[in-house]
């Protein structure tokens, strides 16, 4: 399992949110008419998606956008310990389930990037576990996903599941 989509993975970006304007990147499972991806967009600069709230009146944008991080880096959540943070906690149950390095990898050149207008760790939560597997192009089956998202909360298998109502998973 594992690795990364190719780029510009080094460097950094002088703007900390990526801009509204990004290129859609093809998607094998979830196909607006245009046949693009419904959730994820991603251009050179990174990826992004949006994670919604419970009762999708709002909605919070996740981005990875590229960074030379020394370690798992989180803007935009400045109240919350990273510890405590369920993006970082989804983050380590990714990599205790996948075993995959390159999950590590990835965030020593992408740094999480969240803009809020809601409230929802849950969604968040499952937004990062799908972003994380589109960039870093992990084969995770629903189950998997459900277990990874068990792991930081009861909510993020419901999150998770809202992103693939139409979706088919191997």
């Amino acid at each position: 399992m594992g690795g990364f989509a190719g780029g510009d993975e080094g460097g950094y970006w002088d703007i900390d949110i990526p801009p509204n304007a990004m290129v859609k990147h093809n998607d094998k499972r979830s196909k607006n008419r245009n046949g693009t991806s419904s959730y994820i967009e991603r251009n050179d600069l990174g990826y992004t998606i949006k994670a919604y709230a419970k009762d999708k009146t709002g909605y919070d944008t996740i981005s990875f956008v590229p960074c030379e991080c020394e370690t798992f880096t989180i803007e935009g959540y400045d109240e919350i310990p990273l510890e405590s943070n369920s993006m970082y906690i989804a983050y380590k149950a990714l990599i205790d389930f996948t075993d995959d390095l390159d999950i590590e990898d990835f965030f020593y050149t992408y740094k999480v990037v969240v803009t809020k207008e809601t409230v929802s760790t849950s969604s968040h939560a499952a937004a990062f576990v799908l972003l994380v597997k589109e960039a870093c192009n992990l084969i995770l089956s629903r189950d998997e996903l459900d277990s990874i998202g068990s792991r930081v909360d009861d909510d993020v298998p419901f999150f998770i599941h809202r992103y693939h109502v139409d979706d088919s998973f191997s």
